[in-house]
């Protein structure tokens, strides 16, 4: 049972969504005809500004809030756990457990959904019954910039959009401002463990992005996407520096120390040297916002 769980956090990876809430804005009046195309290529209109949100995604409704349209929120998934406040909002099953029932009748506005974490019966039945649903992809930075855009757009929260995309490409600037010139550190980004079948993550991904904007390496850059990887590749490879993301959630209560005590690993730069560090999952693998704080917390690990 815990394989599955984490192998389903390991995919949730390039799905969800950081950010930091921000106070929404009390003055501002429901724009109208608004008219946006999500991921899917499709057209959603929505004559007035959307007030009753329902989130499906971690990534949408971190973002969301960031917009400061939190208040609008009206339920969110059950992997939805930042900011604090969705503590306190309806809490719904997704994937194949989703209950039509329980969103209908909620009556949303819209249903903000990531597009890996949906069905395309769902989507259809939501429709079917005068639901808008938005769904959203990013697998990139550039794509996370355009997520952000394309949500603020849809809430009526366009400048506020512009501004956390603004923030994020200043942040990730002076970054890589402050690493040049570092020899670049060798990293190995360990998204499921070793009992459950090692999974890493290569181009084209977020993650691969962030390592190169802290100015390091990724030991697995020749591999597409999120991956599956061998213990040997590993060892062969030898990364000056670990990352991982396992937690108690994944079955893993002391994620460093079981990896440190590996057979073998002991060779490891990264072990000999106390450079394994445990990274917060969410912040790392949600496209959003706090990607530039994944990338700040990388910079500390690496070169403090």
């Amino acid at each position: 049972m815990k394989k599955v769980v984490t192998l389903f956090l390991v995919l949730a990876l390039v799905l969800s969504l950081a950010a930091c809430g921000a106070a929404p804005n009390e003055t501002s009046t429901p724009k109208a005809n608004i008219s946006i195309t999500d991921s899917r290529g499709k057209t959603v209109s929505f004559e007035t500004q959307p007030q009753k949100i329902i989130s499906l995604a971690p990534a949408n409704t971190e973002i969301l809030y960031a917009l400061g349209a939190g208040d609008r929120v009206i339920a969110v998934s059950e992997y939805c756990n930042y900011p604090e406040d969705t503590q306190g909002k309806q809490k719904l099953p997704t994937g194949e457990n989703l209950n039509m029932e329980s969103v209908l009748a909620l009556k949303p506005d819209a249903v903000f959904m990531g597009k890996m974490s949906v069905m395309n019966e769902q989507i259809q039945q939501m429709e079917d019954a005068g639901i808008k649903v938005v769904v959203t992809e990013a697998n990139s930075i550039d794509e996370t910039y355009k997520s952000i855009r394309l949500m603020g757009k849809a809430v009526g929260k366009e400048k506020e959009a512009e501004q956390i995309v603004e923030n994020m490409e200043k942040g990730f600037a002076s970054i890589r401002e402050q690493v040049k010139g570092k020899t670049a550190k060798t990293v190995y980004v360990e998204v499921s463990p070793l009992q459950f079948g090692l999974w890493s993550c290569g181009k084209n991904t977020f993650i691969q992005e962030l390592i190169e904007i802290v100015g390091a390496k990724n030991i697995f850059e020749d591999v597409e996407g999120w991956s599956a990887v061998s213990e040997e590749q590993v060892l062969a490879r030898n990364p000056e520096i670990i990352f991982t993301t396992a937690s108690p959630i994944t079955g893993i209560e002391d994620p460093v120390g079981e990896i440190v005590s590996r057979s073998q690993w002991n060779t490891l730069e990264a072990v000999k040297n106390n450079k394994v560090i445990m990274l917060d999952a969410d912040m790392i693998s949600r496209p959003g916002p706090r990607l530039l704080d994944a990338a700040q917390e990388m910079v500390k690990a690496i070169y403090q």
